[in-house]
């Protein structure tokens, strides 16, 4: 295990079991040993990782406990998908990315930790396919480090279903992006925008995590930007 990663859930207030913690730091190992071949994240520091990767990916913990599927976009080497997976083995988690090397590195990871409630599929989301997800029916879509706001809007419009919910996770820039988009937010049949800022444990590090809510149960639109 990890002092650090302990520390700072603690710090955080978020409860993983002990099984859930030996899990997502042997991720975080793979991962870091997995980059040492090929580009998964630019952070190689193991403790900087544990700040930046998974407790940064765990802040959405809170926001997770309603929702019974969330799809991952742009998921890159399984952030914030397998940490959330590990965390909630009920969770169904659908990650997705269009780089071949880091879809083979999260299916390595779903067979090693046989992660069951994990689903990777390789694609674009704007050219996701039916077949993949069924259209209008997703609890909850995350995103971290995907795109603009506005293109994780147009993007998760198709599969989300009514009442569900988008959330973007950004730096301290995200509060001038959800202003950039109030008009697109509005026409897609996005409400009750809401911007929650976090810092991370040890660097205090600024997070801003956007929440929108699909409200339109007849705006289905399409997957292209």
């Amino acid at each position: 295990m990890s002092d650090s990663f302990i520390e700072g859930l603690s710090r955080l207030e978020l409860q993983l079991s002990e099984k859930a913690i030996k899990e997502e730091i042997r991720f975080l190992d793979e991962l870091l040993r997995w980059n040492q071949r090929i580009n998964l994240t630019s952070i190689r520091n193991r403790d900087e990782a544990i700040e930046k990767h998974l407790l940064d990916s765990l802040l959405l913990l809170p926001h997770l406990h309603s929702a019974k599927q969330i799809i991952d976009m742009g998921s890159g080497g399984g952030l914030p998908g397998i940490p959330l997976a590990i965390a909630l083995p009920t969770l169904q988690v659908v990650s997705i990315d269009s780089v071949g090397k880091k879809i083979n590195f999260q299916k390595h990871i779903k067979r090693l930790l046989q992660l069951d409630n994990l689903t990777v599929v390789q694609s674009r989301m704007e050219d996701l396919e039916l077949g993949a997800l069924d259209r209008g029916k997703c609890d909850l879509i995350v995103s971290r480090a995907f795109s603009s706001l506005e293109t994780s809007l147009y993007c998760a419009l198709p599969w989300l279903k009514s009442g569900g919910r988008l959330l973007v996770m950004k730096g301290p820039e995200g509060r001038n992006e959800l202003k950039t988009a109030e008009a697109t937010i509005g026409s897609l049949g996005f409400t009750d925008p809401t911007i929650l800022t976090y810092h991370l444990p040890f660097s205090q590090a600024e997070r801003q995590l956007i929440v929108l809510r699909k409200q339109n149960p007849d705006f289905i639109g399409d997957n292209k930007s």
